[in-house]
């Protein structure tokens, strides 16, 4: 019974290290727009907000974009925003498109203006979305779920593990102790035995 205990508290361990690591990952890997980012791949948890400016998306989806720069007139872009002192994720489709050797202008129609955007600033054209993830993301990477859900497992693994070592460093020098023991007691039986052969 202690051994399966112990093999999936092992299991429990495992998974709990590797989510940590996940979820530590998306929380280190921010780009300059302050949105988690790995390799051509970027990830945004859809807001309630979000919804108005992201084409098919609603409150909890998880959006992955992958970057690119090849986009033509009619294509729907993402792209990245100023809004209230922060950068926000909008969709709009292409009506313009202006090349020159190292940059692009594209031109999107949002909310009846025509506004224009480099291409530093668009993410790309091709989007997945994950239903309800976006909300267990954003609650990870938000402070308190961080401190509650990432930190506090970690911790107990933490703590397991200095007890599981203080336990076996103890049964170590219990061990010890008894060998010490056992190996003075032909020496005190052939002192005993010695005394005995005097008298």
């Amino acid at each position: 019974m202690k051994k399966t205990l112990r093999f999936l508290w092992s299991i429990i361990e495992i998974i709990i290290i590797v989510y940590v690591i996940l979820i530590t990952s998306c929380v280190l890997s921010k780009n300059k727009y302050g949105f988690t980012q790995f390799g051509d791949y970027t990830l945004k948890s859809v807001t309630l907000q979000d919804e108005r400016s992201i084409e098919g998306t609603t409150k909890g989806d998880l959006l992955v974009i992958e970057n690119t720069n090849h986009i033509d007139q009619g294509d729907r872009i993402y792209y990245y925003a100023a809004y209230n002192e922060a950068y926000v994720i909008r969709s709009d489709y292409v009506i313009d498109v202006e090349r020159d050797v190292d940059v692009a202008l594209y031109t999107v129609q949002h909310n009846g203006e025509n506004v224009t955007i480099a291409n530093t600033k668009v993410l790309g054209k091709d989007a997945k979305v994950y239903h309800d993830i976006g909300g267990v993301l954003s609650l990870l990477e938000s402070r308190m779920g961080f401190l509650f859900l990432v930190l506090l497992p970690i911790m107990v693994v933490f703590i397991y593990q200095v007890y599981e070592f203080i336990t076996i460093l103890r049964y170590e020098e219990v061990e010890d102790f008894v060998k010490q023991e056992q190996a003075q007691e032909p020496e005190k039986k052939s002192t005993s035995n010695d005394d005995v052969e005097v008298l």
